[in-house]
């Protein structure tokens, strides 16, 4: 299944949010998992979804191996 990847706002932020693992502030989520995903949309002052804060909208969905 595809990813997305999934930004915060402290490019340090280390831990899990909505049983998300983050590092450096980077974290990946399953594009099947819709209500983490749409928890993390909802919460769009701290997350961003599929793009870095302040960039253009990058398409990063990796595809499963």
């Amino acid at each position: 299944m595809a990813t997305t990847k999934i930004y915060t706002k402290n490019k340090k932020y280390v831990g899990i949010s909505a049983g998300v693992s983050f590092n450096k502030g980077v974290g990946e989520i399953d594009n099947g998992n819709k209500r983490a995903m749409q928890w993390f949309k909802e919460h769009k002052d701290s997350y961003s979804v599929g793009k870095p804060f302040g960039e253009k909208e990058v398409n990063e969905e990796t595809p499963a191996k």
